[in-house]
Parts: C-alpha cells; structure tokens; sequence
C-alpha cells in the first residue's frame, strides 16, 4: 500500500472545479449533462463497425456496468486519493505494488480499494466511475467486433466481460489514476511519464486484441457492411465533446475546454474529408469517410491540450491516411479487419499517442509514449492470443469428440 503524497505533476491530478471546496453533497449539473452525452460514444462506434448487430452497444454497455462496478472501478481509481487531495475520494487511497523498497509511489499497478463500489458512495467518486462507462464500454464493443469471425458469442461475451472488469482498469490506473506509466519521468527520467489527455489508451487496447484476431491465420473474405454514417457520425460529434468535457481529470492548463472541444471537431473533420475524397475517387463507399472521420477524432484525443488548430486537422488527417492505406493493405492480403477496429480505431490511437512527443516535447517524451504504448499493446495482444488459442484448443477438442 502506498502512502498519501501529492503528486509531482499538476496536469495529471487536476479536476475542473476547485478541489480545496469543503461542500461535496451536489456537484454542477453541467458536468453531469456532458457525462450523458459522452454515452453517445457508444453508439456512435456500434453505428461505425457494423449495421447488422445492432444489439452490441447495449450489450457492451452492459457488460461494462457489471464488470466495471464489481472491480473495475476499483483496480482503475482505488488509489486515486493519493493522487488528488480531496475528501470525496479520501478512502480511495490503495494502490498496491509488486516493489517492497524505493520509492514505492512511482511504481502503482492497480488500486484496491473500492471493490463493488464500497467506497463510491460520494458524488466525485460516482462521477468518475459515470464517466470512465464510455471508453470501458467502446473497448468491450470493439473486441466484440474485432472477435466476431474466431469464437464464439459466449466466448466473446467472457472476453469483454474481463476486458471491462480488468483489463481496461489496469490501463486506465496506469495512465489516469497514478499507476506507474504516469511516473516515468520520474522513475525512468522518461519525459514528464506517458501522457494521454483523452483515453486514446483504450482505442490502443481495443487496437491489440484486433491483431490478435486478424494473426489468428483465418481469412475471412466476406463483404463488409456499410457503417450507418450519419447516426455515427453524428452519435460521435456530440458523444466526442460530452466525454472531453465530462471527465473530472481533464485539466485544462494553459486551454480551455472549448478550444478542447473545437479542435477535435477540425481533426475529425480534416480526418472525414480525406476519407470522403478517397471515397469518391476511389472505390466508392461512404464507410472511408465515417470511419477516416473516427480516426481523426481518436488520434487527436491524446495530443488534444497541446495542439493548434492547424496541428489538430494535420493530426486528423494523417490518421485518416493511416487508416485508409491500413485497411487497404489488409483486404489486398485477405485478412478481414471486422468494423476495421485495428485499421480506424487501434492504428490511429497509436499516432495520436505517439504525436504527443511532438506537440507536447519535453526531453525523453517520446521514450514514454513509445514505453507506454508498448506496454498496452502487448497487454492487450497477448490476452487476446491467449483466450484465441484456448479457443481454438476447445473447438478442436469438441470437433474430435
């Protein structure tokens, strides 16, 4: 168990309103509001993968409520109390570590307190497991997706079950809620640690188990559905500003949430006006513009503080080129990306996590977003691969019998 100490970093621990305030039984309605509108990211991706299974949002969202309240929120912000000093998150002060000598505050794994919402019973600590719902919820929907052609519906229903109760915590403690990615500057002398403004991290978790499923050695030539474009598109406008706006961590030094919200709008619009151009002259389909519009928006989350508007469309734009050669290059192969969520989704946080070393360029931060994203992705993957493979060992063996 760590001790409370502040933190060395006030970006990191930040919240949008004053944090010294005594009174903690009503919170603003308006960060409330932005939190109800984040959901719309949910659908806003159920309507970019596919329009055949229009039950999976509702499912994932599901999931993730279950997952999420049992233990994830516990693993994700069980130690936030020793991050940010604050009574509505005072009990919250748990964060194990493998390490028993050093500085143990630098090298946090997973909080531990909170377990079924125990300690959750204040309005801070209910708004941050409010708004962490989406993006949980965005990770169980693209491995859903992503899983569809290899296992089947109760396999993938365990797999994002675990992925919201679990895994997707784990990241998000490592990257939000003082784990020990954020204190790589100070551990690792790595920048000022890896730095993630908007969760990208999740799109790049969604984006490992999506390779898993596409090295499985299945092809998988089957036509893929048209994504609804105007309810995504749509769904993800106004989803994208209510989650940049809701979450408490968000900490708006030196910007403003406004100018936050404008320039991920430009990204995603720089990002759907590639994609529609190449739809047009290219193989005709309104799927390169919705979902080139998606990447822009996803790899503009993480940079999105640091950035001008020109630099927030240049970043949409090369995500959508990104996605467009990606998804190309798989098909040309025969490798079927379901929903492309490795191609629109994974690849594209992957830039934009990278692009924080250039819009955000402190000595070594490009060594912390290379280690962090290294550690993600593989975490991800390599589950993915595993739960793949013991599939695959159960369907042979059910074969055989």
């Amino acid at each position: 168990m760590q001790a409370r100490t502040p933190h060395a970093f006030a970006h990191h621990s930040g919240i949008w309103y004053d944090f010294a305030m005594t009174e903690t039984l009503s919170l603003p309605i308006w960060p409330l509001l932005a939190a109800a509108f984040s959901f719309l990211l949910i659908w806003a991706m159920g309507a970019l993968i596919t329009t055949e299974q229009r039950h999976l949002p509702a499912l994932s969202l599901l999931l993730a409520v279950v997952g999420y309240a049992a233990t994830g929120f516990a693993l994700h912000f069980g130690g936030i109390g020793i991050l940010i000093d604050h009574p509505d998150v005072a009990a919250l002060v748990w964060e194990w570590t493998p390490l028993r000598h050093g500085n143990l505050a630098h090298w946090g794994v997973a909080g531990w307190m909170g377990f079924g919402l125990n300690q959750a019973q204040t309005p801070v600590a209910a708004l941050l497991f409010i708004t962490a719902l989406p993006l949980v919820s965005v990770t169980a929907l693209l491995s859903l997706r992503s899983l569809e052609p290899h296992l089947s519906l109760r396999a993938r229903l365990i797999f994002a079950l675990l992925m919201t109760a679990i895994l997707a915590p784990l990241a998000g403690n490592w990257t939000q809620a003082g784990g020990w990615l954020m204190h790589l500057g100070q551990s690792l002398g790595a920048g000022d640690g890896y730095l993630d403004f908007g969760g990208a991290s999740f799109f790049l978790l969604a984006g490992g188990v999506a390779l898993a499923a596409l090295l499985t050695g299945r092809k998988n030539l089957s036509p893929t559905p048209e994504p609804d474009t105007i309810a995504g598109i749509g769904a993800l406008m106004a989803g994208g500003i209510g989650w940049i706006l809701a979450s408490p961590l968000h900490l708006w030094a030196g910007s403003s949430p406004s100018i936050g919200a404008m320039n991920s709008l430009l990204a995603l619009a720089a990002g759907g006006l590639i994609g529609l151009v190449y739809g047009l002259v290219g193989p005709l389909s309104l799927r390169w513009f919705s979902r080139s519009a998606a990447a822009g928006w996803i790899a503009a989350l993480a940079p999105l503080p640091w950035m001008n508007p020109w630099q927030a469309m240049l970043t949409g734009a090369i995500a959508a080129w990104i996605y467009i050669l990606a998804a190309w290059g798989l098909r040309a192969r025969g490798r079927h990306d379901a929903g492309d969520s490795f191609a629109a989704f994974g690849l594209p946080a992957l830039w934009g996590l990278l692009a924080v070393g250039f819009f955000a360029p402190m000595p070594g931060q490009f060594k912390a977003q290379l280690f962090g994203i290294a550690t993600l992705f593989l975490l991800s993957f390599l589950f993915a691969s595993l739960f793949l493979l013991l599939g695959q060992i159960r369907s042979t063996a059910t074969s055989g019998n």
